[in-house]
């Protein structure tokens, strides 16, 4: 159950709010190991997903709305509670309309980038996906649709970013994220157990997606927002697909792309089922 500080800080120069700002930066919350989570509902999915609470910043304007509201998840929580001013409040977030509750949680356990060795599997590699609300889009939708894994290079957005965050709407806490660090190296291993990896990429002897059978052992490979995936990693994929589209069309933006390619892999799999 969470604690309940006593004291009301309303310096903005104390020196814990001071600390928890700087979690606005990818390289403080690297090294602290702490990440923000801004609002009522991101505090509500983080607690039920059991992520780890060690702050809970409550505006005391918003003292008896947000406890008599958030009661079971104060209580499920093991948390600071810490009551602050408006003005604290503020420091904490860049939300321009902040609820009255920022949160600081510890990191969450990521899962290693292995591929099981059997059984019906369907993931996404998303490579050098650079914006926060991309990437929190496609977890969100990879969630949604039942995909098994997440796989992201480690050079995409920072998962921990309150954009992110904010675009996942707590799936971040929920969906089978890994972290691939040699694009290689992944490839190789998929090839040894049987799982098809196919890269969204227009070559000349790409598949159309919708026109073949999916393997039941599959992972679709999404490239940066600007560049695609680079041409190395596609040779080592098993092949490529694009997405069929009106003639003239501008290629779709990284998160629809992933969208529709997550849909198809749903729609097949329940074409199978029934």
């Amino acid at each position: 159950m969470a604690s309940f500080s006593a004291d009301i800080i309303e310096s903005r120069s104390n020196p814990l709010i001071t600390r928890m700002a700087k979690l606005s930066d990818k390289k403080y919350r690297d090294r602290e190991g702490f990440f923000r989570i801004d609002g009522v509902k991101l505090f509500s999915e983080a607690v039920s997903s059991g992520v780890r609470i060690e702050y809970i910043f409550i505006a005391d304007t918003k003292r008896d709305k947000l406890t008599g509201e958030l009661s079971s998840e104060l209580s499920a929580s093991e948390g600071t509670v810490i009551f602050v001013s408006d003005e604290v409040l503020a420091k904490l977030t860049d939300e321009a309309a902040p609820q009255g509750i920022v949160t600081v949680a510890r990191k969450f356990d990521l899962y290693d980038a292995d591929i099981p060795a059997d059984g019906d599997f369907r993931a996404m590699y998303l490579s050098s996906i650079r914006d926060p609300g991309n990437l929190g889009t496609m977890i969100r939708t990879a969630y949604a649709f039942g995909v098994e894994r997440i796989y992201i290079s480690s050079d995409c957005a920072d998962l921990y970013s309150p954009k992110t965050l904010r675009a996942a709407m707590g799936t971040v806490f929920r969906q089978p994220i890994a972290v691939v660090t040699d694009e290689a190296a992944f490839a190789d291993h998929a090839r040894k157990v049987g799982c098809e990896l196919y890269a969204a990429a227009l070559r000349r002897d790409a598949k159309k997606l919708g026109t073949f059978d999916m393997p039941s052992r599959v992972c679709f490979a999404i490239g940066n927002e600007g560049h695609g995936l680079s041409d190395e990693f596609i040779d080592a994929c098993s092949a490529t697909v694009f997405i069929p589209m009106t003639e003239g069309c501008e290629s779709l933006n990284a998160a629809m792309a992933a969208t529709v390619i997550m849909w198809e892999m749903q729609r097949e799999m329940l074409a199978r089922v029934n």
